[in-house]
């Protein structure tokens, strides 16, 4: 518990990146989103904003990994502890970003988005559901980002650039050559359809498996990696 709790400091000491500027950056995306709907005028439209938060969870993650992860060793603490301190760090991240996100939502619905000018929290198909529904919803989108970010970074300590960029490479050439033959074949179709028939909540539940696939999988890549 000792380790766990030097590596819950050590992230603690990085709030720039965990807590300041990923909301910094998501408020800065919110009032230009609230300007451009003031000068169209018009009905409140329909934004990406909120993506911001997500990518900058997939970006911390990666980038705290891969140089945290030295410093914590120069510390003697166990890679084990490493990785566990920081899958609960992340996650609890995730619950309370999560909690925020719930809560700008309902205040945007209260609000009638912001005078009727734009909709950057409270979405279609994400939104749905009760307070709980969408508190898990963000909170397993959040650490899937985190999640992913995190095991690229612990790939990264473990084969290094050369390596992670092949693997990359072709993860990005097997999603290609699966869609060209979902493509010739017309599996789109189907498979737009099912997804049509899934809330939210139910595609975010299907990502929980691939999250702890992704720990188990940083998890061995941080104990064979050399600092």
């Amino acid at each position: 518990m000792r380790g766990i709790s030097s590596v819950f400091k050590i992230h603690l000491r990085h709030k720039l990146s965990w807590f300041y500027l990923p909301w910094i950056t998501m408020t800065f995306s919110f009032l230009i989103n609230v300007l451009i709907g003031v000068l169209i005028g018009g009905e409140a439209f329909y934004t990406g904003g909120l993506a911001t938060i997500y990518i900058f969870m997939f970006v911390t993650a990666l980038t705290t990994s891969v140089q945290l992860f030295p410093f914590s060793m120069g510390f003697s603490i166990r890679r084990t502890d490493f990785f566990l301190g920081t899958f609960i760090f992340i996650l609890l991240i995730s619950m309370f970003s999560s909690a925020v996100l719930v809560v700008l939502a309902q205040v945007e619905l209260w609000t009638g988005s912001w005078g009727d000018i734009v909709n950057f929290f409270h979405l279609p198909y994400l939104s749905d559901g009760s307070w709980f529904v969408q508190f898990v919803v963000n909170g397993i989108l959040l650490l899937m980002f985190s999640m992913i970010g995190l095991g690229i970074g612990t790939f990264f300590l473990r084969f290094r650039g050369i390596r992670t960029f092949i693997t990359v490479a072709a993860v990005m050439v097997l999603i290609s050559g699966l869609s060209l033959i979902a493509m010739r074949y017309e599996w789109w179709g189907p498979i737009f359809i099912w997804f049509t028939k899934q809330t939210a909540f139910d595609l975010t539940l299907w990502m929980i498996p691939i999250v702890l696939i992704i720990a188990l999988c940083s998890r061995q890549w941080l104990r064979k990696s050399t600092v």
